[in-house]
């Protein structure tokens, strides 16, 4: 249920610059040739017959997450560009009129985020789950194949219909809009019409919640697989030392580079995006405890700076870290 909000709280205060609009205008435009450039090589790989790893195909999958978002954010800070509709005064009216193109940024950056919190989560769960396989030939039967193939499916339908499921109702419900950029930069996410509880819980169920979640998640994994390749090191020599210690060390982990570089893109996204989360908790703290800092707004303003890089440059950083540095 969305409220007639005309109040002003301190909250609500024009925040955006014409450098925050640049810089999330050039992010996003650099992340968008990133994903190009990664769709690029795994077609030439494709195209070439080699053969393209689980993971490389899950990075696939984050990149079109990713590519997304990139194209809302820049469709939003576009639309920046042209203040008059998104003034405080004429979004906390709530006008029966709803403004279209800020709800459907809105649908587009708050779906394709979600989904990139959950395919960056699923990458290093896979390769969790994956990392005492010891197949290492190639071929698989035919109940290894359908295997594989239920768990695609379902890594599909967690990334894409669960933040497909909550977006829409999100939309259903009026909640999409305008939020002044308190929680956001230069685009659209969560109304400002709705009361404070409201904008809370729906700011948490429709991206905040998850990407908290995905960090100690994506940690509890990076911990548990470094705790398997430890013991699966100290296993093997042990082995090494009852056969025959004249002969070297062969390392117990063939993992090519790429897939090592897998197990950190949590940590990227972490860096990219905490600006935005630390606001968010700043914001919810403010609204519900009534605390006031002198140096609240200050401080908010300059992570917004940052959230306006970070947030769109996930897909260009992705390019740099597998095809930028080799």
């Amino acid at each position: 249920m969305v409220h007639n909000y005309t109040n002003f709280t301190g909250e609500y205060i024009k925040k955006v610059t014409d450098i925050d609009i640049a810089v999330t205008i050039t992010t996003c435009c650099l992340s968008i040739i990133g994903a190009v450039i990664i769709f690029i090589n795994l077609g030439r790989t494709y195209k070439r017959g080699d053969h393209i790893s689980t993971p490389m195909k899950l990075l696939l999958y984050l990149t079109i997450a990713d590519i997304f978002s990139a194209i809302g954010f820049l469709f939003g800070a576009i639309r920046f560009l042209y203040g008059d509709d998104i003034s405080p005064e004429k979004v906390l009216a709530c006008h029966k009129e709803n403004d279209s193109g800020c709800i459907a940024q809105s649908f587009l950056t708050t779906m394709s985020s979600m989904s990139s919190f959950w395919w960056t989560s699923i990458i290093a769960f896979h390769l969790l789950w994956n990392s005492t396989d010891q197949n290492q030939s190639g071929s698989f039967n035919q109940s290894e194949h359908a295997r594989k193939d239920i768990q695609m499916f379902v890594y599909h339908l967690l990334s894409w219909a669960v933040p497909g499921a909550i977006t829409i109702t999100a939309m259903a419900k009026g909640i999409l809009g305008s939020d002044l950029s308190v929680g956001s930069g230069a685009w659209c996410w969560i109304s400002a019409c709705l009361s404070d509880n409201e904008r809370t819980i729906w700011m948490a169920v429709s991206g905040k919640g998850w990407e908290i979640l995905m960090y100690f998640s994506c940690l509890g994994f990076y911990m548990l697989l470094k705790f398997r390749q430890k013991c699966a090191m100290i296993r093997s020599r042990r082995k090494h030392a009852q056969v025959d210690s004249s002969t070297p060390l062969i390392p117990t982990s063939n993992r090519p580079n790429e897939d090592i570089r897998f197990m950190y893109l949590w940590l990227i996204e972490l860096c990219l995006r905490c600006f935005g989360t630390v606001r968010f908790i700043m914001a919810a703290i403010k609204r519900h405890t009534g605390y006031r800092s002198v140096h609240y707004e200050e401080v908010d303003i300059y992570l917004m700076h940052f959230q306006c890089f970070g947030d769109s440059a996930q897909a260009f950083c992705s390019c740099l870290i597998f095809f930028g540095f080799r």
